[in-house]
């Protein structure tokens, strides 16, 4: 009986926990805090300072629009594209109530999104940017397994309750990290509310205006918490983001961005209690600046760079690394002062702005410790690639050609003719003779 017991526990772990992507700092150090899920990562280098569970599966709830956004983002190319509601889009829960007729620009509904975690604007942005919800789950999916979020399973934009909607602590973090490398995503998660004029077209005039305020109590709190055995104010100015989220199954969650010490880190809490979830983030938050810090190893401007490239109209490659390396060490630790760097060009013209051109190399001692690609600055085309682009160059150069050709073919059939007459005047000079 032992033994099948223990065979059921073997099996409820192995259903719930997921293969482990998490290492260095994340259980080095005992942090006390009432989420039974949570990660904080440095968000320069991924680097995980703590994990409690971070790889047992979880339910996102409305922090799942961190991720519509950032691909919607990505996606489309103007964001001040209008999309008009073609019929009432009812979702439950927090929406903006849009209404058919209504005209919102991309950019507004993400801000509905994000900040006051609209689910009829998740809807609505999911079917512009694929056509369905379906589509643009397979969408969703795709993308977090590109970045490295593995366990994570999404069945909507919004996060309403589906058991196929599913993630980790550690999948919501590499996502957020992910999503605060674009800036509008930035502006908008911290930003502390928006206002929406009364539409034009609006069929029935319900709404004078819509006010939304962030639902991140870290940015706009009045609130206060005990914390550290003090009543401290929820409001933290450090904090610049970036998405909350609740559901029965969820729990409360958040997904905070801090910064402080020119330092960044991100932090998932899941499956807390209201009165606690602040007071967690904070913990974690703290624990992070208050334990370790970052040592700038590459600055990217410092290594920026060029050099001349023959027979190339631009006649010069501008390239920097792609970014900066940096290591996060414990408080009262040192680097090492055996760092060098190697540039390494590899390229093929044409190149386009942005495209890997390289590495730079970086060794700690003899070893080979991180390869950062370096990243073309401008266009750079071969002038013979030039001339063949150019359509009336290109066509002159055809003719060019075909006249060059003609006059070959001329020459040469000139050639076999003088050949052929000199045959035939010696043959007739040797029958002559034979006469004779």
């Amino acid at each position: 009986m032992k033994k099948f017991l223990c065979f059921l526990l073997v099996l409820l772990v192995s259903a719930t926990t997921f293969s482990s992507p998490i290492s260095s700092f994340a259980d080095s150090k005992d942090v006390s805090i009432s989420s039974p899920h949570s990660v904080v990562l440095d968000y320069e280098t991924g680097e995980v300072l703590y994990e409690k569970n971070g790889n047992q599966k979880i339910y996102p709830a409305s922090t799942t629009k961190i991720w519509t956004a950032y691909l919607v983002i990505k996606n489309v190319e103007n964001l001040d594209d209008p999309i008009e509601i073609k019929e009432d889009p009812y979702v439950d829960g927090s929406s903006m109530y849009l209404e058919k007729g209504e005209i919102f620009t991309v950019k507004e509904l993400l801000q509905g999104l994000l900040i006051h975690s609209a689910n009829d604007a998740a809807e609505l942005l999911a079917k512009y940017v694929s056509g369905s919800v379906e589509d643009f789950a397979k969408l969703m999916n795709k993308e977090a397994k590109a970045i490295g979020a593995k366990n994570t399973h999404f069945n909507n934009p919004h996060g309403l309750p589906d058991k196929k909607h599913y993630t980790t602590a550690y999948d919501m973090a590499l996502m957020a990290r992910e999503a605060m490398s674009n800036e509008l995503i930035r502006e908008i998660v911290s930003t502390k509310s928006i206002t929406f004029k009364e539409s034009n077209t609006s069929t029935s005039r319900r709404f004078v205006t819509r006010i939304f305020k962030n639902t991140n109590k870290f940015l706009t709190s009045n609130e206060k918490m005990m914390y550290k055995g003090e009543l401290t104010d929820i409001k933290y100015d450090i904090v610049d983001g970036i998405k909350t989220g609740y559901t029965d199954d969820a729990g409360k969650c958040l997904l905070a961005s801090a910064v402080k010490d020119n330092m960044r880190v991100i932090t998932a809490v899941y499956k807390d209690t209201d009165t606690d979830l602040y007071v967690d983030s904070r913990t974690l938050i703290d624990y992070a600046f208050d334990t370790y810090y970052t040592q700038t190893i590459v600055n990217k401007d410092d290594y920026a760079a060029n050099k001349r490239i023959l027979f190339t109209k631009q006649k010069e490659l501008l390239y920097k690394p792609e970014y900066n390396y940096k290591l996060v060490l414990e408080k009262g630790t040192k680097v090492s002062d055996e760092y060098s760097t190697e540039t390494n060009l590899d390229y093929n013209l044409p190149i386009k702005k942005g495209d890997k051109v390289g590495t730079l190399d970086i060794y700690n001692g003899k070893k080979l410790e991180k390869s950062v690609p370096l990243i073309a600055q401008n266009d750079l085309n071969s002038i013979f690639g030039f001339i063949t682009e150019n359509q009336t160059v290109k066509y002159s150069i055809r003719l060019l050609l075909a006249l060059v050709t003609l006059f070959i073919i001329f020459v040469i059939s000139r050639i076999f003719k003088k050949r052929r007459m000199k045959k035939k005047r010696l043959n007739k000079h040797k029958r002559k003779y034979r006469k004779k």
